[in-house]
């Protein structure tokens, strides 16, 4: 699940800058906002991922705070 949600967050930012740079080189009128929606969606994006991984570890039973992230996990072993 944590792939799947980092790739598809992946995609979904490069999908909205390859249209705000194809937008810019035909000059379209709203350019402008899309740039500042890609902007707002590339921190937004993250920080919805990571709370949704850390609403996970909730589910799960563990701390809120826990590392959501199962590499770290690894280490500490």
């Amino acid at each position: 699940m944590k792939r799947i949600l980092a790739i598809g967050g992946i995609v979904i930012l490069v999908g909205m800058y390859i249209l705000t740079f194809i937008l810019a080189i035909m000059n379209h009128p709203d350019t402008g906002r899309l740039l500042m929606a890609s902007i707002v969606c590339t921190v937004f994006i993250p920080v919805m991922i990571h709370l949704l991984l850390m609403m996970n570890n909730a589910r799960k039973g563990k701390n809120v705070f826990d590392e959501p992230y199962s590499y770290r996990e690894d280490k500490d072993k």
